[in-house]
């Protein structure tokens, strides 16, 4: 008899129609059904720590591309889905303050094209890392078209 009940618990439980747990990938990857946005990723300053200037180095825009764009688009975020914030064209002055963690892209701060020399703040140390928040816009670039040049 102990035998028995478990036996027919087993064999009902192996007749049922149950769905698997967990594997139904169609409603795990489209929860909402909406394309995913990789959203806003601020440009942080100071990573070189307080001794350095916020962003420590000048680059200058290159070689934006072979099949003819005209500019170098900065974006939101260090992913190309992201929004475009500013297109620069080439020989544009830059502020480079961070990476992001493949190297591929460049966070950046970048002066007004009509006082391109402006330190938008950048210039100076601060106390520690932050989100960049001064006057100048920010955003990230492709590194492949980022060339440092001598300040």
């Amino acid at each position: 008899m102990k035998v028995l009940i478990p036996a027919l618990c087993l064999l009902l439980a192996a007749c049922s129609q149950s769905v698997g747990m967990g594997n139904d990938d169609d409603a795990l990857f489209n929860v909402g059904g909406e394309p995913m946005m990789p959203g806003t990723r601020p440009v942080r300053i100071g990573e070189g720590g307080p001794a350095f200037a916020a962003c420590a180095n000048v680059a200058r825009v290159v070689n934006i591309s072979a099949e003819g764009e005209t500019y170098l688009p900065v974006r939101a975020a260090p992913f190309l889905e992201a929004s475009e914030v500013l297109r620069l064209p080439n020989d544009s002055r830059l502020l480079v303050c961070t990476r992001s963690i493949d190297q591929r892209w460049q966070g950046v701060v970048v002066p007004p094209a009509s006082a391109p020399d402006t330190d938008c703040g950048v210039g100076a140390p601060v106390a520690s890392p932050r989100a960049y928040a001064g006057p100048c816009v920010s955003g990230w670039v492709a590194s492949a078209f980022v060339r440092a040049v001598a300040n």
